[in-house]
């Protein structure tokens, strides 16, 4: 049965609480807005500044949490409330103490990283990170070695994440992926849908989420390939009602030349027109980096007069990508690439250089390859390159990208269509479900642990065990690093209960006292098997949270001086 968080135990004085300023740190005597702040001022700058900022996040932290009320870009609008902590650090562009404002910014930075790399986690890094920090701040106050309680702080890291490992469980099942979506969403439906996408897609498919003008959160399929690039002029439309031009069983070629002259394609439109009839070809697309002047006037006039039915498609992205992008087409419709960088031209090239496709169409905005003809074995190597670079990218955006080359690929996409009766209930959805996107593939990738911080909770025995080890085989200050950590882990289970109205104290000797993977139940106020709840965390996302606090932490605690030259110009992006 489930345990209320009702034990009564002594409470003293949370290290994850903050303390009044002046209680902690006097402030530097005469601190200059420039020059060299050293040893244990710089420390107390970054400090504050820290607590500051996470402090700020924490409030958001849990599925029964706290708002951030701020101030509006624009005076014409009202206030906005926010309950995301990425969204909220990314606001917050600085603080007016410019030597406390680098401790703050360490956490903005932080928390930013996370959701670039896994979509959410914000608040709990920040969470774990002040609490490490705090900690470690006592304890070196004391007389403990910096640098050796930072390396029993990773030391215990490493020991946190074999233990979070052990404790995860795959995700099988479409209804496993919908219970955690709808717990992220807070959305019956949209959990649904992300699930039913995913089921039918695959784990690395591209799921658009899109706000829609209606009354009904919907779903959409999109067949093929589609990337939001049009043709290169409105007179290869044959349908004028839609504005679109459609070639059923054309022939394709992909280049990343650029064509102005009639020599660029008359060559190769030659070899087509003679052999359509026998490739019972509905025609010629061009997928090119620049067309224009004769090459598009040709083009143009062999598909008005229906000599030869062209459709010319500017090339999708830009730069790097855009040519990762036409060998992409090059693959999925057997066709072979004709690159500039090798001196290739298009007036060289030979029908045995042509792809095929069921179907092609395009507007000015958009086009969509249909059942391209490339062999199944070419897709699934290209795909496997696509993976290879996944680890290399810096950030979410690039990752979300090289999902969708891989996701066009191997089959389509999902839109998950957003609508609600008013523009802040929408931003609010519309946020939840990209945040429940991201959770349901990191679940899908590595599996789940128990939530609302008991899988935090569990690893804290690891970690004594360890510094029981390290007490005899180990420097001094080793064994004092990994109590830190074992420490700091209580920190998500206690400000989940507090946000929610809860004593955070309680909840977690309650969740200690019932055993490994329990903790408080916000939604219930209850103590329970998290498992059993299905209140559960993607491993990928509390893992990341907790490597990437471990780091911020460990550095701020062993910084020994600020330096600060020039008035800095506030960054917009963390």
């Amino acid at each position: 049965m489930p345990r209320p968080a009702t034990a009564r135990v002594a409470n003293p004085r949370a290290p994850h609480l903050a303390k009044p300023e002046a209680e902690k740190y006097p402030p530097p005597p005469n601190v200059e807005p420039y020059g060299v702040v050293l040893s244990r001022d710089a420390r107390a700058n970054l400090k504050r500044g820290f607590d500051m900022m996470a402090n700020t996040l924490r409030v958001t932290l849990g599925p029964v949490a706290r708002t951030v009320v701020m101030e509006p870009l624009s005076t014409s609008r009202p206030p906005e409330v926010l309950a995301d902590a990425a969204t909220i650090a990314r606001r917050i562009i600085g603080i007016p103490n410019h030597w406390e404002d680098m401790g703050a910014m360490m956490v903005r930075h932080m928390a930013w990283q996370v959701r670039e790399k896994v979509g959410d986690g914000a608040a709990t890094t920040a969470v774990l990170a002040q609490a490490i920090l705090e900690e470690a701040t006592k304890i070196v106050a004391a007389g403990s070695n910096a640098m050796m309680v930072r390396r029993g702080v990773e030391a215990g890291l490493a020991e946190a994440i074999a233990a979070l490992n052990d404790m995860a469980v795959p995700m099988e099942t479409e209804e496993q992926i919908e219970a955690l979506a709808v717990a992220a969403a807070g959305h019956d439906k949209i959990g649904a849908y992300i699930a039913e996408i995913l089921d039918i897609l695959g784990t690395e498919a591209v799921i658009l989420v899109e706000e829609h003008v209606g009354l009904e959160i919907d779903r959409e399929y999109v067949e093929g390939l589609q990337w939001d690039s049009g043709y290169w002029s409105a007179f290869f439309c044959d349908d004028l009602t839609r504005m679109e031009g459609t070639i059923e069983n054309p022939v394709i070629i992909s280049t990343d030349t650029n064509l102005d002259k009639v020599e660029d394609v008359l060559p190769f439109m030659e070899q087509v027109m003679a052999a359509k009839d026998e490739m019972q070809t509905g025609g010629l697309v061009i997928f090119a980096n620049d067309i224009r002047g004769p090459a598009l006037g040709l083009l143009v006039t062999n598909n008005q007069k229906e000599t030869l039915r062209c459709l010319a498609i500017k090339a999708p992205g830009a730069g790097e990508r855009r040519i990762r992008i036409l060998e992409d087409i090059a693959v999925l419709t057997g066709a072979r690439f004709i690159s500039d960088d090798a001196g290739e031209r298009l007036r060289e090239a030979t029908l045995a250089d042509l792809g095929r496709a069921r179907r092609v169409w395009a507007n000015r905005d958009f086009h969509s390859v249909i059942g391209g003809a490339g062999s199944q074995a070419a897709i699934r190597q290209r795909t496997a390159e696509i993976r290879e670079t996944m680890p290399d990218a810096e950030n979410e955006f690039e990752r979300t990208k090289l999902r969708e080359r891989i996701a066009k690929l191997t089959g389509g996409c999902g839109i998950l269509r957003i609508a609600s009766p008013t523009e802040r209930e929408r931003d609010e959805l519309k946020q939840r479900a990209t945040e429940a996107v991201s959770a349901a593939r990191a679940a899908a990738e590595e599996g789940v642990v128990p939530g609302g911080g008991a899988a935090f909770l569990a690893c804290i025995p690891a970690l004594e065990a360890l510094a029981a080890e390290q007490e005899t085989t180990s420097p001094e200050g080793i064994a004092t690093g990994d109590r830190v950590l074992a420490k700091a882990l209580e920190a998500p289970a206690y400000w989940i209960a507090q946000n929610a109205g809860h004593d955070g104290w309680a909840a977690i000797a309650s969740a200690r006292e019932a055993g490994p993977g329990h903790a408080l139940d916000a939604n219930t106020g209850e103590v329970s098997n998290m498992q059993q709840s299905e209140a559960l965390d993607p491993l990928k996302i509390i893992r990341i949270a907790l490597e990437t606090a471990t780091s911020g932490a460990v550095m701020a605690l062993t910084t020994d001086a600020q330096v600060r030259t020039k008035e800095q110009e506030p960054e917009i992006n963390p």
